[in-house]
C-alpha cells in the first residue's frame, strides 16, 4: 500500500518506537522487529491505518493494517501494548511500545478513526488527518526536516537536544549529515570543554542529551568520526553527566589511570596502536556507559565496529615478518614463574580467537603460519606447569584452532614423539579442577577430534582413533572404575561434574564410533561400567547413566540390544 501523506520527510505523522509481534501456528508470539509506528491516509485501501517503519537502514514496512470499524483492539502489559485479530491475516497481531505515552497517542487515533469510519467525504477525511498531524499537547514536537541544525552555540543546546531526541526514522539521515559537517562535532566538543570549566550543569546535561542522540542516530560514519582519537576523550566526558544520576561518573578517569595497556610485543604502527584504544573504548561505551540505553540496531552497529577494528588489527599484525617470530621467540624465553608469561599466553589466546573472524584464506594462512612457529608446542608447555587459568587459555587457543581445521591438531596429537599434549589434555579431564571449566572444555575438544565428520579416512581406519582407543579411553573409564561411591574398590570419590562429562563422551562413542566403541564394549565391558553411575547418589548423574542407556538402545543395533539382554542384567 502506498502512503498518502507526500515524501517521508516531510511534516506528517508522529512516530513512536514499538516492537512488532506475530501468532504463529505454535502458538508463541513471533518478533518480527522494531520500528516506529505511526498512524497515515493509505490511499490504495482509501482509509487510514497503523504503518510501522522498520528502524533498520533499509527502512522497510514491518506492518500496514487497516484501522477496522469493528471493536477488535485491546491494551493489555501495563497499557504498552494494542493487540488484535486481523482478520485480512487470519492471525494475531501485537504492538508493544516503548513509552506509554505513544501508546495512549496511538490508542486515541484508532479509537477516532474508529469513530469517524462511516464518514466517506474526502474533506473531511482530510480534516481527520490533519487532526493525526497535530498530537495534542506540547509533549511530541515535529522537526522542520528541510532546516539545517541550529549553530552549535551554548544557547542554541537545548533545541540541538530536542531536534536530535525527538527525531523520526526518515529523519536520521538528514541529522546525520548535518552532525557530520566539517567542524560541528568538534564544535560541540569545544562547549563541552567551555561547560565543564565553567561548571555548567544545565548545558552539561543538554551536551549528554546531543551526545546519546548522536550515538543513538546509528550512522556508521557518524560513529567513526566521533570515535576518532582526537574526538573520544570528550565524548566519553560528555556522557558522564548523566542528569539519571546524582554525581558525575568518573569514566575518563578509569580509561586514562586504572586501564593499563600491555605491550607483550612492541607494536610499532602508530595507526594500528590507535585502532587497539579505538577498540577498547568502543567497547566500554558499549558494555559500561550506554548498556541500559542501546538499541538492539546501535549495539549491533558498535559491535560491528569493534570487530573490523579487530580484524583490521589481526591482519595488519600477521602480515608484518617480524612480530609472530617474536612473539614465540618470548614465549620460549619466558618460564610460568615470570610476571610476563600470563599476559604473552593471554594475548596468543586472544590474537587466535580474533582471527576466527578473517576471511577464510587468510585464517588458514595464519594458522598455518601459527602451527609452523609451533603453536602447539608452547600449548604441551603451558598445560604441563601452569596454573589452572592459564591452561583455561591454552585450551581455548586449541578450540580456536580446530574450529578453523582440526586435522592439523589431529595430525600434531598423533605424531608428536611421546603424545605428551594428548596425554595432559586427558590428564586435565579427568584429574583436574572440577569448577576451573578446563574438564567442559577439554570434553567438547575431545568430541571434535573424534568427531568423523571432521575427518578425512573412515573411522575404521583412521590412525588418530586407533591411537585414542589403544592408549586414552581406558584412562577415562578410570574415572567411574576408581569412584568408591560406585565400586566397593574404588580408591577416591570423582566429581560429579566430571563423571558427567565421561558419561557424556561414552554416549558420543556409541552414536560415531561403530567398529572401535564395539569392541572396547567386549574387551572392557563398558555398557556395565557406565550403567553403574546409577550408584551415585546425586539424581541428575543417575539420569545420564540411563540416558546412555537409552542411547545404545536408539541407535537400534542388534550388537547392543544382545549384549544388554545378555551381559547387563546384574548392574
Amino acid at each position: 500500500m502506498e502512503r498518502g501523506n507526500g515524501s517521508p520527510s516531510s511534516l506528517g505523522p508522529t512516530y513512536f518506537r514499538a516492537k512488532v509481534y506475530r501468532l504463529n501456528v505454535e502458538g508463541s508470539w513471533t518478533d518480527k522487529g522494531t520500528g516506529h509506528i505511526c498512524v497515515e491516509y493509505l490511499e490504495q485501501a482509501d482509509a487510514h491505518g497503523l504503518v510501522v517503519i522498520s528502524e533498520e537502514g533499509d527502512g522497510k514496512p514491518l506492518l500496514v493494517h487497516k484501522i477496522s470499524k469493528d471493536d477488535i483492539y485491546q491494551r493489555t502489559g501495563e497499557a504498552t501494548i494494542i493487540n488484535w485479530h486481523d482478520p485480512d491475516v487470519n492471525t494475531d497481531i501485537a504492538i508493544s511500545f516503548q513509552e506509554q505515552s505513544g501508546c495512549d497517542y496511538i490508542w486515541q487515533q484508532i479509537k477516532q478513526v474508529q469513530r469517524e469510519h462511516q464518514q466517506a467525504d474526502p474533506k473531511g477525511r482530510r480534516q481527520l488527518m490533519d487532526d493525526f498531524e497535530q498530537p495534542p499537547g506540547n509533549h511530541y514536537e515535529d522537526v522542520d526536516t528541510g532546516a539545517d541544525l541550529p549553530a552549535p552555540e551554548i544557547g542554541n543546546l537545548e533545541e540541538i537536544a530536542k531536534m536530535l531526541t525527538s527525531s523520526s526514522p526518515f529523519q536520521r539521515d538528514r541529522v546525520s549529515q548535518a552532525l557530520i559537517k566539517p567542524g560541528y562535532i568538534p564544535a560541540l566538543l569545544d562547549i563541552f570543554r567551555q561547560c565543564e570549566d565553567l561548571e555548567d550543569t544545565s548545558s552539561l546535561s543538554h551536551l549528554y542529551r546531543i551526545i546519546k542522540s548522536a550515538i543513538m542516530l546509528n550512522d556508521a560514519t557518524l560513529l567513526e568520526d566521533m570515535l576518532k582519537e582526537e574526538h573520544v576523550m570528550d565524548i566519553v566526558g560528555a556522557l558522564e553527566y548523566d542528569p539519571d544520576f546524582k554525581t558525575q561518573q568518573k569514566h575518563r578517569e578509569f580509561l586514562q589511570s586504572a586501564v593499563q595497556f600491555k605491550e607483550v610485543v612492541p607494536i610499532v604502527d602508530a595507526a594500528i596502536m590507535a585502532k587497539i584504544h579505538q577498540t577498547y573504548r568502543i567497547q566500554y561505551i558499549k558494555d559500561v556507559i550506554l548498556p541500559r540505553s542501546l538499541d538492539d540496531a546501535t549495539y549491533t552497529t558498535l559491535s560491528s565496529l569493534a570487530l573490523f577494528n579487530n580484524v583490521e588489527v589481526v591482519t595488519a599484525l600477521q602480515a608484518n615478518a617480524k612480530f609472530l617470530p617474536e612473539l614465540f621467540l618470548r614465549l620460549e624465553k619466558h618460564t610460568p614463574d615470570d610476571a610476563e608469561w600470563k599476559d604473552l599466553v593471554a594475548f596468543l589466546q586472544e590474537f587466535a580467537s580474533l582471527a576466527r573472524h578473517l576471511q577464510q584464506s587468510q585464517r588458514q594462512a595464519l594458522f598455518s603460519r601459527l602451527v609452523t612457529l609451533g603453536l602447539f608446542d608452547v600449548v604441551t608447555r603451558i598445560l604441563k606447569v601452569s596454573p589452572d587459568s592459564v591452561k583455561l587459555k591454552a585450551t581455548d587457543i586449541l578450540v580456536s584452532s580446530t574450529q578453523h581445521d582440526s586435522a592439523a591438531l589431529r595430525d600434531f596429537l598423533l605424531h608428536q614423539p611421546d603424545h605428551m599434549l594428548f596425554t595432559l589434555l586427558v590428564r586435565e579431564l579427568t584429574e583436574g579442577s572440577d569448577d576451573s571449566g578446563l574438564p567442559e572444555q577439554i570434553a567438547e575438544l575431545i568430541k571434535t577430534l573424534l568427531d568423523p565428520d571432521t575427518m578425512e579416512s573412515s573411522i575404521e581406519k583412521n590412525e588418530f582413533v586407533e591411537l585414542f582407543y589403544d592408549k586414552y579411553v581406558n584412562k577415562i573409564m578410570q574415572v567411574i572404575v576408581l569412584d568408591k561411591a560406585i565400586n566397593a574398590d574404588g580408591t577416591h570419590t570423582a566429581p560429579a561434574s566430571i563423571l558427567g562429562l565421561v558419561v557424556d563422551l561414552f554416549c558420543f562413542f556409541v552414536q560415531h564410533h561403530s567398529y572401535r566403541v564395539k569392541y572396547y564394549v567386549l574387551r572392557s565391558h563398558m555398557i556395565e561400567k557406565v550403567l553403574r553411575v546409577v550408584r551415585r547418589r546425586e539424581r541428575w548423574l543417575a539420569c545420564a547413566a540411563v540416558r546412555f542407556l537409552r542411547t545404545c538402545i536408539a541407535i537400534k543395533d542388534e550388537f547392543y540390544t544382545r549384549y544388554i539382554v545378555r551381559s547387563c542384567g546384574s548392574v
